[in-house]
C-alpha cells in the first residue's frame, strides 16, 4: 500500500487535504495510507525511527525548520531520493527555487480538489514510472533491474554499460531496445550516453549531477536539447 504523509502546521489544510484525498480515493480507486505531521521535526523523527513514505505534501513555511529546509535533509544528509515531495505554500515565487530538492509538484494555497487531484494523478504516473523495469539479458538469462536503481546507461559499440545503486555491469544489446517503452525516463547528454532524469538532482550548461554526486558532462551538440528537457521538469 502507498503511503503519504501531509506535513502542515495549519489543522484546516488537514482537514481539506484529508477531504480531498479521500475523494480522489474514491473516484480512482487507488488504495494508499495517509498520515499527518505538524512541523518538519515531527516528520524528520518519524523517518528517523525507519518510518517510510511514498509521497509527502509538504508545506514551506514553518516557525522553525522550514519545508525546503528539511527538503535539502531528506535529499543531502537522509540521501532519500524515493520519497517524493509535493510543496505547499502560499507564496508562488518559491516554486522557482526547488529545483535540487526535486518536488514533483508545487501547489499553492489555497487548495481545491481539482489542483490536488491533477498532483496526485502526476504523481501515480511518476510511481508507475519509476516502479517499472528494464529487461536486459546476461549469459543467456534474461534479467529485470527496476528504473528507480540505474543511474545511467552508456552505450560501448555492442553492449551497453549500466550505472546502478548497487555497482557497474555490462550487457550485450542496444541501447534504443533496452529503453524501449520508458525512454521518456531516460536523457541523452551526450552519443551513447542516457541518465535517469529522476537521479538528476544538479545541472548546468555543461553538466549534471546524479543523486550519488556523480558529475556527468553534457556534449555541445546535446546542450540545448537537455536544457529543454530539464526545463520541463
Amino acid at each position: 500500500m502507498l503511503k503519504i504523509a501531509v506535513i502542515d502546521d495549519d489543522k484546516f489544510i488537514h482537514q481539506k487535504l484529508k477531504t480531498y484525498l479521500d475523494q480522489f480515493q474514491i473516484a480512482y480507486d487507488f488504495d494508499f495510507q495517509v498520515d499527518y505531521y505538524f512541523s518538519c521535526e515531527d516528520i524528520q523523527k518519524a523517518l528517523m525511527n525507519g518510518e517510510e513514505y511514498d509521497l509527502l505534501f509538504l508545506d514551506i513555511e514553518f516557525p522553525e525548520m522550514n519545508g525546503t529546509e528539511f527538503g535539502m535533509l531528506l535529499r543531502r544528509k537522509m540521501k532519500n531520493y524515493d520519497t517524493q515531495i509535493i510543496f505547499l505554500s502560499a507564496v508562488k515565487e518559491y516554486a522557482m527555487e526547488l529545483f535540487k530538492i526535486r518536488p514533483i509538484e508545487f501547489l499553492v494555497k489555497p487548495l481545491t480538489y481539482d489542483r490536488v487531484s491533477a498532483c496526485m494523478l502526476s504523481f501515480m504516473t511518476h510511481y508507475e514510472d519509476a516502479s517499472g523495469f528494464l529487461e536486459y539479458t546476461m549469459e543467456n538469462i534474461r534479467h529485470q533491474i527496476r528504473i528507480r536503481e540505474v543511474y545511467y546507461l552508456e552505450s560501448h559499440g555492442k553492449k551497453v554499460e549500466f550505472h546502478t545503486k548497487g555497482g557497474c555491469f555490462m550487457v550485450y544489446g542496444k541501447m534504443n531496445e533496452l529503453i524501449a517503452g520508458c525512454a521518456d525516463q531516460f536523457l541523452c547528454i551526450s552519443r551513447g550516453e542516457y541518465v535517469n532524469i529522476m537521479h538528476i538532482v544538479e545541472a548546468d550548461p555543461k553538466t549534471v549531477v546524479l543523486t550519488d554526486r556523480t558529475v556527468l558532462h553534457i556534449s555541445r551538440g546535446r546542450q540545448s536539447a537537455v536544457r529543454d528537457r530539464l526545463s520541463e521538469l
